[in-house]
């Protein structure tokens, strides 16, 4: 019998409604639709922007147009903490340098790094080596109103499975303060 994690912290947030809501940010979306809506402007009427030649006002134009429809359309939602009011943040993902691509999951090298938070120790896990493209991860996201970080460990079982290896870890409270330099410390690989 395998154990279920959940597939992303997103879905971690969604299978908690009673403290996690999606919200949508009416206002970001509005303004990239006004992106978009002043490039479709310029591409009809190039000339209400007499700095350039038409043609490349109306590839800037189509690019605004692009970009603004692209982003109201898929952006504007995220997560907030029901009890902070915050907005859930993502920080950063760690790429770890061992396991190596091709290996198999849960082997010793994903042991290593899994024990490492099973146990908290956040120092290690700060501290373990990254490489890019590597398939075992730290996802590291933080609601900054709650004084609070979700942290949770994936795997890419193959190219098209990448999935939670492990609950999600909630560092709040006086171990938020504790931790707070070491895992704002984590970039992105």
């Amino acid at each position: 019998m395998t154990t279920q994690f959940p597939e992303s912290l997103y879905d971690y947030y969604r299978s908690k409604p009673d403290q996690f809501e999606e919200r949508t940010n009416t206002t970001k979306r509005a303004i990239h639709y006004g992106i978009a809506g002043i490039g479709l402007l310029l591409v009809i009427f190039p000339g209400l922007l007499p700095i350039a030649p038409s043609l490349i006002i109306r590839i800037v134009a189509a690019i605004a147009i692009i970009y603004g429809a692209f982003v109201a359309f898929l952006g504007g939602v995220g997560f907030y903490s029901k009890s902070s009011g915050g907005e859930i943040k993502h920080l950063a993902v760690k790429k770890f340098a061992t396991p190596q691509r091709g290996t198999i999951p849960g082997g010793l090298d994903d042991q290593k790094v899994m024990n490492m938070f099973a146990n908290n120790d956040w120092e290690g896990l700060a501290s373990e080596p990254e490489a890019d493209d590597r398939p075992l991860q730290l996802f590291i996201d933080e609601d900054a109103s709650g004084q609070t970080f979700y942290l949770m460990l994936r795997r890419y079982f193959s190219s098209s499975e990448f999935r939670g290896v492990a609950n999600p870890k909630v560092i709040s409270g006086a171990d938020y303060a504790k931790y707070f330099d070491l895992i704002k410390s984590i970039k992105s690989t």
